[in-house]
């Protein structure tokens, strides 16, 4: 495997990406608390589309706060997960290193093997102790780190999910995480079934609801924590389903709903504005605890929304765990306080491996140096400062050798292209985002030399990080399987 050793690192980074704050070094007077690093607070929504806010265009959600938000931050419109699924865009968060890298490359345990003429590879179904995650490298800095929500990187078996949880990994505090991908129910005591919330604090009455009580948490250690710097990976089971609003939110919106609305489910639109209403109060409680202007706020999703029923990408095609634009391409927001880029929005494209990165760099935190080699992010950070800069890199990636709602797939972006190439029989789709942001138009019969180039850098790049392939089915039959 090639090493690639992109993550360089100045410890004297820290404090100039930090804001305001960053002229401590250079004050005399400036007291021990002003110059320690940046918190950092990343709020990561679970399905959360691309249009599902009123800033990004719904004619039904309410999102005030992410509104405020959005023009206190810079925007990234061209922001894409690593997966289709949650468990690999989580795992590329956590690690900065793609999904095609770690084998963890679908969500766990994964669907049942449909019939087809491809079979999964043996993939990993773990976030491996080998990598050294974002919380172990800030925690060697000097953070607190606490992860709060959705985990869902442990193995399913029971015997060893303790083994894998969040405190194995780096965050000194965990609440909510465990190996499911959704709640059981979304009101206290967050279980149905076998699905249970089961490392929240105890306390609690019915009624109480899960979005509400992640954020009341976060907000308890970010009082308790203060005075020292901290990392909260705050993982928002919302607004995976089951679509379970709160009442009140829902009486609203059931009102709102009109014939003929793009955005026409009131509940999915309720869930949407608790999480809106979550960032509002984290935002408060920051101010009141003079923490605003020394904490980083990343808000960004795990993969393109549910469409039909639940909501809508247009003009992106189709949605969650399909290949296409509106599967992975998801609302990206980066607020840095005293950032020149506030309230600007950058088209450069970027992807979940770049916030490992980023954020090391924002705490000036060195990160481990072995692990680093295998880093495929970059720093985000100069864009931050100029939104209209680009990163030194050719492509991003996508491979995802596993049917869902598609076929094994993978995908490169390069400038203004997209090629997608299909497992079962690799061809390729070709699309100019630019011109065709819906993907309408497949461009490959009439720019050949165009789609073949990228599937060159495709092909190269799945063997520069050691992907998987399916295991073709050489037996298999069409006609056999109907």
């Amino acid at each position: 495997m090639t090493t690639k050793p992109r993550l360089l690192i100045a410890a004297a980074c820290v404090l100039c990406a930090a804001g305001p704050c960053a002229n401590a070094t250079a004050d005399t007077n400036s007291s021990k608390s002003d110059q320690r690093p940046p918190n950092i607070l990343f709020l990561l929504v679970d399905d959360w589309g691309w249009t599902d806010a009123g800033c990004l265009g719904s004619d039904l959600y309410q999102t005030p706060n992410i509104d405020q938000f959005q023009r206190d931050s810079v925007n990234f419109d061209n922001g894409y997960s690593a997966c289709t699924v949650c468990s690999p865009t989580r795992g590329a968060l956590m690690t900065g290193m793609y999904p095609a890298r770690t084998h963890l490359t679908n969500y766990i345990p994964g669907a049942r093997q449909p019939a087809g003429p491809l079979r999964n590879p043996n993939w990993t179904k773990r976030l491996e102790h080998r990598h050294v995650t974002i919380a172990e490298a800030l925690r060697d800095a000097g953070y607190r780190t606490a992860h709060l929500g959705k985990w869902h990187l442990t193995p399913f078996n029971d015997d060893e999910v303790e083994e894998y949880l969040p405190g194995k990994h780096g965050f000194e505090v965990n609440i909510g995480g465990n190996k499911w991908g959704q709640p059981g129910s979304y009101f206290h005591p967050y279980r149905k079934g076998i699905r249970s919330i089961g490392v929240l604090p105890p306390g609690g009455k019915e009624g109480d609801y899960l979005t509400d009580r992640l954020t009341t948490e976060a907000v308890r250690l970010m009082t308790q924590w203060k005075d020292e710097p901290f990392f909260l990976h705050l993982a928002y089971y919302a607004v995976h389903t089951p679509i379970q609003p709160k009442p009140e939110l829902l009486a609203k919106y059931e009102n709102l709903v009109s014939p003929g609305s793009r955005h026409a489910h009131p509940g999915y639109a309720a869930m949407v504005e608790s999480v809106d209403q979550s960032l509002g109060t984290l935002r408060k409680h920051l101010q009141e605890l003079n923490l605003d202007d020394r904490t980083i706020i990343f808000l960004t999703s795990d993969n393109g929304g549910v469409i039909g029923r639940i909501t809508d990408n247009f003009p992106l095609r189709s949605g969650k765990s399909n290949l296409y634009e509106g599967g992975v391409r998801v609302p990206t927001m980066i607020h840095r306080p005293g950032m020149a880029g506030a309230g600007t929005t950058c088209s450069e494209p970027i992807i979940t491996v770049d916030f490992y990165p980023t954020i090391l760099e924002m705490a000036g935190a060195v990160g481990n140096s072995e692990h680093n080699e295998y880093v495929d992010g970059l720093s985000l950070v100069p864009l931050l400062s100029d939104p209209e800069s680009s990163l030194d890199r050719q492509a991003i990636y996508w491979h995802y050798p596993h049917y869902q709602a598609a076929t094994p797939y993978g995908a490169v972006r390069s400038g203004p292209w997209r090629l997608i190439e299909f497992y079962e029989d690799m061809h390729v789709e070709l699309y100019n985002l630019v011109d065709d942001i819906g993907e309408t138009k497949d461009l490959s019969s009439q720019l050949p030399e165009q789609a073949e180039k990228l599937r060159s850098m495709l092909h190269s790049w799945r063997q520069e990080v050691g992907a998987q392939m399916p295991i073709r089915v050489q037996e298999y039959s069409p006609t056999a399987q109907d």
